[in-house]
Parts: C-alpha cells; structure tokens; sequence
C-alpha cells in the first residue's frame, strides 16, 4: 500500500520564462508587438471615480457605485432599491457557498442589530471551507478538469484529485494571483520540493487524454504522432485560453489577420510543452519528509551496489552448485507464485469510524475436521491501495457448530491485541488442534482505510482438510453486510 498519493502530472522538462507570453512583462513597442494591442492584454490601469450630483451621493457607498451611478445617469436610469436582510443573507449566501442559509441563520441575520452585521457574514462565509470548493468549480471549469480521461474509453484517472483540492485550498487561502498561475505553469520549476509547486502543475494535464493513442498506438506509427501532437495542442490553448483568455488553436495551422497569435507564436509556445509527458507522479506532500526520502532513497541505490557487488562474489565463490540451487528456487517460487484472482471477493459495506466490528462467515455444509484455515488478502487498485485492500488491522477467527456463535465456539486465532501488519494478498495460515467444525467466521474489530472511510475486504478464504481439499470452496457465505447489499 502507498503512503503518499500521486497526482497525475505532466513534467516539465523545457520552460524558459521568455517563451511564454503570459510571463511576459513590459517590451518596447515595435511593429511584430502592434498585433498586441489589445484592451485585454493592457496593463490594469487605476482610474479616478467620476464625481456623482447630490442625489447619486446620497446612495454611493463606494468606488464601484460611483461607476454604476455615472452609467446609468447616462441612460438616463434609476438604481434598484436596497435588498431587505431576508434576500441579502440568500443572495450572500448563493454567490458564496452555493447553498441557502438555514431558516434560523435568516433569522439571526434579519435581527441583528449590529450596523455592520452585513460585513461580518461576508468574512464568516469567505473563512468558511464550502468556499474554496464552490468558486473552485468555476476555475475547475475554465481549465476543462476531468476525474477522467475523456475520449472512447473514458477511463477513470484516480489521480487527478490532488490538482482539485489544490485550487480549493488556493481559493480559501486567498492565494495571489500570480502565484497561483506561476504554479501552475511551471511550479515544479519555480516551487521545486513544495506541494503546492508539484500539485498545481496537474493544471497542465487536466485535459481529455487519448488513452488509445498513447497508451496503444506506439509513437512510431502516423496515429500515435497524431495524438502526441493533439495532446501538447490541448496544453498550449488551455494555458492561453485560461491566463490570456484568447484563442490560439486556429494557429496551429494558419495565421489570421486580426489574432494576436500567428503560428510562429504558436510553435514557439508548443516548443515549451513539446517534451513533457502524462504520468502518475509519486510525492510528499510535507517538503521536508520528501527531502528526507530523497536522502534515504539515496542511500538506499548505494546500499543496493553494494549488496549487488556481495551477490556477485557469492556467485562466484559458489560455483555450479549454487547456480544449480538457484535454478531449482526460481522454479519453486514460480510454482508458489500467488496469482491475483479477477473477482475482488468479498467487500462489507463502507463504514465513517474505523473500530467498528464486522464479519464473514462460511457454512462448510457439516462437521468437518479442519487442519488448516488461511485468509488472502484482495487486491483492489482503488485509492492506488492494490495488494492487501480492506484486510483487518485487527480481527479474529472463530469456529462453531452454532451460525450465530453462541455457542460451542473456537477460537483459532486471535489478532486484536494489536494492530497487524497488511500482508498484501499473501496467504496467512492458522493451523488449529483436533478442530471438528461447520462454520468458520472471520470477525474484524479494525478495518482498514479505504480513502476517508474505512472497510473490511477478502479475496479468499479457504478451509482445508487432512488431504487439502478446500471445504470451503462453493459453500454458502454469510456475512454482517456487504457492499453488494
């Protein structure tokens, strides 16, 4: 099981902050610039408030009132009267949280005597979580997020999450703007060894992914080309079409007169993300554990020489003998080899708290004298956990002549003292004395994480006799709930 996440990332192999337009800053004019002078590519310019007659003094509470009044005395306009507290704290709250407020929050707010109650609420929902992820969706819009691949297949992309909660924690911490586009760009340049430099750069493959064209068609043939080339396109336009807010997709393949982009631009600019390739990129998200693991990663390839260079010696002070023994392991591992079942066996249901008892139980149909019980793990590639899903940090198995285990019951073994480690899918064995039984139950009293919840999960149980025949195979299972259920 992985302890730190991934996030599907595209690394960014080739950046230069001159070949980027949107890190450009002030450049002195000239007639290949001219095809720049666009209002929307200006340089924010502070200007004064017009100045408001009595009447429009009287309601202009602000700069921007000013602005609004001046606009509507032109076409010759009233403004709206002042919303009442009811529809206030509504309209707040849909703009803010995207949810209304509790009928008692109304209330509070419409007798509140405080004259700056208004301004209060505001703070309150802006510090409030639901925030981030209510404007986050509208950012999650603009840079076509997806939790999957898009295309024919549309498979899922389980690595896409930490880029999403990235830009919520971005939108409740009130990030800069610049900041917040830097990283995004090129945070692995710019905030190397940081979560949010590595976590922000998902922007560049938030896009749809041709799973076929790349994972199928090898890039030697015309299709794979084709795909590569229509994947870099998608990272050019969506980093202009979000931070420049103009298209550039048509100069891909010819200029137009009156766009801002040509196609020498546009190339330049595929220069940048003409290297990068989509991977699943392992991290930490706490800087400092990362550089640790970078530390004991190192030390752990030197070790590695140095063992391989032990092994070596060994080899050749052991002759043909030991090859020959070697030869006869490799066959017997290959023999003991556990092969991952396609079925991913029993599931209970999903459960918020984590010490919670479940159970599974077999019915062997009879009494039947038991020599050896042994459970295996599945293997499940959800939350990128795999081998050993769902199997108990704690749990025990009981054996009965009674289905309710009221009585008559064995214990055969007893692991809830402790947390155990996950043993992924490899067989555990439990050899009981002279047991003479019909139901086997496996009771977990600690399940395991599943992602912010927690489950019990098995791929095999299997009961044997004196000659190993598994009695449990094709018999009847019972269980406290299932996922199926």
């Amino acid at each position: 099981m992985n302890w730190h996440p991934k996030i599907n990332f595209a690394v960014v192999l080739l950046f230069s902050l001159g070949q980027v337009a949107i890190f450009c800053e002030e450049q002195p004019p000239g007639p290949e610039l001219g095809r720049f002078d666009f209002w929307s590519l200006k340089p924010i310019v502070k200007h004064t408030p017009p100045a408001l007659g009595q009447a429009e003094r009287s309601w202009a509470r602000n700069p921007i009132d000013h602005f609004i009044a001046a606009k509507l005395g032109e076409k010759n306009l009233t403004h709206s009267g002042e919303a009442n507290r009811q529809t206030l704290i509504r309209r707040v709250y849909f703009d803010l949280l995207g949810l209304p407020p509790k009928p008692t929050e109304v209330e509070a707010f419409v007798q509140n005597p405080d004259p700056l109650a208004y301004e209060k609420l505001v703070e309150k929902l802006l510090a409030s979580p639901r925030y981030g992820e209510r404007w986050a969706r509208h950012w999650l819009d603009v840079v076509h997020y997806g939790d999957t691949h898009g295309y024919d297949k549309d498979k899922l992309r389980p690595n896409a999450w930490p880029y999403r909660d990235y830009v919520i924690r971005a939108f409740n911490g009130d990030k800069p703007y610049g900041q917040f586009m830097r990283e995004q760009v090129a945070g692995d340049a710019l905030y190397p060894n940081t979560r949010d430099g590595i976590e922000a750069t998902g922007f560049i493959a938030t896009g749809p992914w041709d799973f076929i064209g790349h994972a199928e068609v090898p890039e030697t043939k015309l299709d794979g080309r084709i795909a590569r080339n229509l994947d870099r396109d998608d990272m050019v336009k969506n980093t202009m079409n979000t931070f420049i807010s103009i298209t550039v997709q048509c100069a891909r393949c010819h200029d137009h007169k009156f766009d801002a982009v040509n196609m020498t631009d546009y190339y330049r600019m595929q220069a940048v993300f003409a290297a990068l390739d989509r991977a699943d990129r392992e991290y930490h998200p706490d800087p400092k554990i990362a550089k640790q693991l970078v530390s004991l990663k190192s030390k752990v390839d030197r070790h590695q020489t140095e063992l391989k260079g032990i092994e070596n010696e060994i080899k050749t002070k052991g002759g043909n003998d030991l090859a020959t023994l070697d030869k006869q392991l490799r066959e017997l591992r290959k023999r003991a080899e556990v092969k991952k079942q396609p079925e991913y066996g029993y599931h209970s249901q999903i459960s918020s708290t984590q010490d919670v008892t479940k159970w599974v139980q077999v019915d062997l149909g009879q009494v039947q004298a038991i020599k050896q019980i042994t459970m295996i793990g599945t293997s499940d590639n959800f939350n990128n956990i795999g081998d050993g899903f769902g199997f108990p940090l704690r749990y025990k198995i009981e054996a009965s002549n009674d289905p309710k285990l009221l009585s008559d019951t064995t214990a055969v073994a007893d692991k809830t003292k402790g947390d155990e480690p996950n043993p992924g899918i490899a067989p555990q064995d439990f050899k009981p004395d002279n047991l003479a039984t019909r139901y086997i139950r496996i009771t977990a009293t600690k399940l395991a994480k599943r992602s912010n919840d927690f489950i019990l999960a098995l791929g095999e149980l299997r009961v044997l006799d004196a000659k190993g025949n598994n009695l449990a195979k094709e018999k009847t299972v019972t269980a406290l709930d299932s996922i199926e259920a």
